[in-house]
């Protein structure tokens, strides 16, 4: 399986991830992955409200939750927010 290395910024609690996300797998589904492993590693500091969602860094462009990561515009080293 295919993943790419991403570096994730989370503004609520001021604090970057970096993670591996599967190419072969919808944004949303992701996402969902994303918030998990940030809710566990924050132990209660982060709570998913269900409305997060992704942006690139770089342009501030959302990334749609249908597309697949692969089509999606994001790279190995892409910088993400969490928002």
């Amino acid at each position: 399986m295919d993943k790419l290395l991403v570096m994730v910024y989370v503004p609520m609690i001021e604090e970057t991830f970096d993670m591996y996300i599967p190419t072969v797998k919808k944004v949303g589904a992701v996402k969902k992955l994303i918030l998990k492993i940030i809710e566990e590693s924050t132990e209660g500091l982060f709570v998913d409200d269900g409305c997060k969602y992704l942006y690139d860094k770089a342009s501030g462009d959302l990334i749609s939750d249908e597309a697949f990561v692969k089509n999606s515009g994001i790279k190995n080293g892409s910088k993400l927010i969490l928002n």
